[in-house]
Formats: C-alpha cells, sequence, structure tokens
C-alpha cells in the first residue's frame, strides 16, 4: 500500500463518524519541542559545578533556556552542540533543515537518498546556500533570521547560536560534472 504524501503545514486529524484521518492545512508552523523537566534539572545541577561542566542541549529552546540561565546567574557557561543533529530533507524544494552537529559529511549521507547534495568546501557548507535560519541572540530571544540577521550570518558578523539553518539543495549528477 503507498504511503500517504501530506504537505509540510498540514496535521491530521481523526474524524470520530467515519473513523477516517483526514489532513488539515493549518498554514502555521509546528511548535518548538517543549523543554523537559531532566533538561533543567541538568541545566542547574551542572551550572553549579566550578568550573561548570558543558551543557548539551538538544533543541533551539533549550539553547535559550541555557543562554538565558547564564545572564541571570552571571555565569559562563559551556554549551556542547554536537548532541544537536536533526536532519529534515525535503526533496520537492531542494533544501535540507539542520541543527549545528550535523557534520558535512552526514547531510551529503542524508541527502544522497534523494539524488540531492549540498555545495561544500574546506570549511564547510557553503554560506550562499543558507536560505532560512533560527537563531539565538546573546539576550537568549530564540528568533526566526530576518535578511539582515542571515546576511549577517552569511558574512560572519552575527553575534547568536545558529540553532537551525535550511541550506539549498543541488542535484548530485549536476555537481559531480
Amino acid at each position: 500500500m503507498g504511503r500517504l504524501e501530506r504537505p509540510a503545514r498540514a496535521r491530521l486529524r481523526l474524524r470520530k463518524d467515519v473513523n477516517v484521518v483526514t489532513m488539515i492545512d493549518t498554514h502555521r508552523p509546528p511548535a518548538p519541542p517543549a523543554v523537559t523537566d531532566e533538561f533543567v534539572l541538568e541545566l542547574r545541577t551542572r551550572a553549579a559545578r566550578n568550573p561548570a561542566l558543558p551543557v548539551r542541549p538538544l533543541t533551539g529552546r533549550e539553547v535559550a533556556i541555557a543562554v538565558r540561565y547564564a545572564l541571570d546567574e552571571d555565569q559562563v557557561l559551556p554549551l556542547d552542540l554536537s548532541a544537536m543533529k536533526r536532519i529534515v530533507i525535503d526533496p520537492r524544494a531542494r533544501t535540507a533543515r539542520v541543527q549545528p552537529g550535523v557534520t558535512t559529511a552526514e547531510l551529503e549521507h542524508a541527502s544522497f537518498r534523494w539524488g540531492l547534495a549540498p555545495l561544500v568546501d574546506r570549511h564547510g557548507f557553503v554560506l550562499a546556500d543558507l536560505i532560512a535560519a533560527h537563531v539565538v541572540l546573546p539576550d537568549g530571544e530564540l528568533v526566526a533570521a530576518g535578511d539582515q540577521l542571515l546576511r549577517e550570518i552569511r558574512t560572519g558578523h552575527a553575534l547568536g547560536i545558529v540553532v537551525d539553518a535550511t541550506y539549498r539543495l543541488h542535484l548530485a549528477a549536476e555537481l559531480r560534472r
């Protein structure tokens, strides 16, 4: 049986009267995942050590909470973003959403399945292909990057932590020529 394709913005709803699943296009981005109590406990425990142990957040919201906590407590709190490894490939739009822990090899491997590939150079992903980003600002606010902030990220002048980036992908056959 074929798999049902649904738009990225669609949400499934079960209708009780006929026992079928229907798609509803909500036209709004999905809510970010909630911060768990375990993460808050880990954050407080690691920050209390002297020197503070690195905190390993898994979501952009957890990074924002950690930055705000460090500001409120007026202390340096090391962050280890290597566990943030989510990759979401959209083969129709030829884009990839990646978190900061994703390596170029991991994205190449994930996108190759769709016949796509990112442009990379010796420094990593080509920043000209960056089309969207979510950034935690120095005050701990999590924002979607506008045109000005994207330009600053591409030139290396942005202040903040990029916790989610969307890159344009290219056909792998075209890149191998």
